[in-house]
């Protein structure tokens, strides 16, 4: 049985991680600006090092085209691109396959949006045309999906071909199942067509329904139209599985486990060797169900304590959750362990959370990457 391996990249208050499945790679998003340089382009090298140039990636997957999620990876692919046309040498890496749900496919904006024949300025201007203070980040994203896209043309790498070249999308009657290599599969729970169908109508006023954080303090509400649109996938190779969340709501995660028949009203929780938790540990995206309903053995949660992520109250959440549960967990943070890591004040706040858990009874094993290391989460 190939060994599974989940890398988790220091990526300030974005996602990059690497699966590794034996020798094959998947990359999951590349975090936000400096995290190319910093974090995933060392390690990229390391790799080369240890398995010859051109190293080969199955498959690099775009959770969703929020900036810290995609601008690590369209750094990477420019550079590649760039290397390519000056004629610099060979390739240092080849990827079979990009996964990309470009933002005009996913919204109905422009069905081709994306592609090679689509004019990404006006589009990028539609968006920005958009009412709301939030509009211009949207058209950077925009823009960087459509540049990640035209640089994967230049490099010939295959767009969403595993699943026929359209969006990558779940079930409406059941899994929707993907061999992404020999042995390993990915479960698409997210987005659903009929929620995309929702975004269809109303992409034009994402923002008014995107409250501000102060207006509702109810869980679940992320109406943000890229957080919706994450694509989420449980991975699985023989019994191990990793439930990778993107952005996305705990209900659209929990409501994609039902449809895929991996998780029951009248059963027991679903466990999963690995789940990263949605949106960098914020409690607009997840709920008191989601973390009843599934269990992990291994939480991770990418965030740098930018707009107070992880939350306190998410962390409550879940370790209320596993209170009385025998089953041991550990708790993955890739920022905080020490005085000054991450965002002010994000050492301490995490500090007084797990000590007041552990005077109530409940120690928690919470591990924090250094400065400059990486998470490295095997699964025997």
């Amino acid at each position: 049985m190939d060994t599974l391996t989940l890398e988790v990249l220091r990526a300030e208050h974005g996602d990059c991680l690497l699966l590794h499945h034996g020798q094959e790679i998947v990359l999951i998003d590349g975090g936000p600006s400096g995290v190319y340089d910093a974090a995933l382009k060392p390690r990229l090298r390391e790799l080369i090092d240890e398995r010859g140039q051109p190293l080969f990636i199955r498959m690099v997957m775009v959770s969703h085209i929020d900036n810290d999620h995609i601008v690590g990876l369209g750094d990477m692919f420019a550079e590649a691109r760039e290397r390519k046309e000056e004629q610099r040498g060979p390739a240092e890496w080849q990827a079979h396959e990009l996964w990309l749900n470009a933002f005009g496919a996913l919204t109905g904006a422009n069905p081709s949006a994306g592609t090679a024949s689509v004019r990404g300025a006006a589009l990028e201007a539609m968006v920005a045309g958009a009412p709301g203070a939030e509009s211009k980040a949207v058209a950077v994203g925009v823009k960087s999906g459509i540049a990640l896209h035209e640089d994967a043309i230049a490099l010939g790498i295959a767009h969403n071909s595993s699943v026929g070249g359209g969006l990558v999308l779940r079930g409406d009657g059941g899994a929707n199942t993907v061999d992404v290599a020999p042995g390993l599969t990915f479960t698409v729970l997210a987005p659903g067509a009929a929620q995309l169908a929702k975004l269809r109508t109303a992409w034009e006023s994402w923002e008014r329904d995107h409250h501000a954080p102060e207006a509702k303090a109810a869980a679940n509400l992320d109406r943000a139209v890229f957080n919706l649109s994450s694509i989420v996938v449980l991975a699985r190779s023989s019994d191990r599985t990793l439930l990778l969340t993107g952005d996305a709501r705990s209900d659209d995660v929990v409501s994609g486990l039902r449809t895929a028949g991996l998780l029951h009203d009248d059963g027991p929780p679903l466990m999963v060797d690995v789940l990263k938790l949605p949106h960098h540990g914020s409690i607009r995206n997840v709920d008191k169900v989601f973390f009843e309903r599934v269990h992990a053995r291994n939480y991770v949660i990418s965030a740098n304590g930018r707009d107070g992520n992880p939350e306190d109250k998410t962390l409550a959440l879940l370790c209320d959750a596993r209170r009385d549960d025998d089953e041991p967990w550990t708790l993955w943070l890739t920022y905080g362990g020490e005085p000054g890591d991450g965002k002010p004040g994000l050492h301490e706040r995490l500090s007084d959370f797990l000590n007041a858990r552990k005077a109530a009874g409940q120690e928690i094993d919470a591990r924090f990457a250094k400065p400059g290391q990486r998470h490295t989460i095997a699964l025997p």
